[in-house]
């Protein structure tokens, strides 16, 4: 059986988004973090969105 490997981005009160539904905070876009997430897409795992996230990727 495989693992599943989670990785999820949230504030401190479990929200991703504000009550404006703005979620800037968490697209950061300096080197470190391009890294971080080109490494982590790197892996041999799949990957598995719910619904509404998958609907925003394929967007």
């Amino acid at each position: 059986m495989r693992k599943l490997v989670v990785f999820n981005s949230v504030s401190l009160d479990g929200y991703i988004a504000d009550r404006n539904g703005d979620m800037s905070w968490a697209h950061k876009q300096d080197a470190e973090w391009n890294a971080f997430v080109a490494e982590n897409a790197r892996g041999e795992g799949m990957l598995l969105f719910g619904r509404i996230t998958y609907e925003l990727m394929a967007s």
